[in-house]
């Protein structure tokens, strides 16, 4: 169920030609969420960072492939962004590979950058270039 304040955020994004979410829904249950966020600075305003999480029962069915090349088809229609850029952790080979076969490339790594649990994570930083 959505709640007000996420319909909101949504309500927000009407109307933005740079920034949009995506909601993958099973019935009135969120089971995944894809964002590209943009600043509206002129010299940044051509970079999106993409943002996805599909909820853990429903991982390996296609979910996030398919917000992802939705948030890319979005990009080279909306006349603005012409790079996207995420971070992940190095340690989760599951999503880097999905990011890379969509054409995503590591552009670099942020060491130490994430702190869970008293445990600290390496970052790729990944980007790619809308053609």
């Amino acid at each position: 169920m959505i709640s007000e304040e996420q319909e909101e955020d949504i309500k927000k994004l009407e109307g933005d030609v740079n920034n949009t979410m995506l909601l993958a829904l099973d019935g009135d249950e969120i089971v995944g969420i894809a964002t590209i966020s943009s600043s509206h600075k002129i010299k940044s305003r051509h970079e999106g960072e993409l943002g996805i999480v599909v909820a853990k029962k429903y991982q390996g069915q296609g979910i996030g492939s398919r917000l992802i090349e939705m948030l890319i088809d979005w990009c080279k229609g909306n006349g603005v962004t012409t790079r996207i850029r995420l971070d992940t952790r190095t340690d989760n080979t599951m999503e880097v590979s999905l990011y890379l076969k969509f054409g995503f490339v590591v552009e670099g790594c942020l060491r130490n950058q994430t702190l869970l649990n008293g445990k600290y994570y390496d970052l790729y930083i990944m980007g790619m270039m809308i053609k």
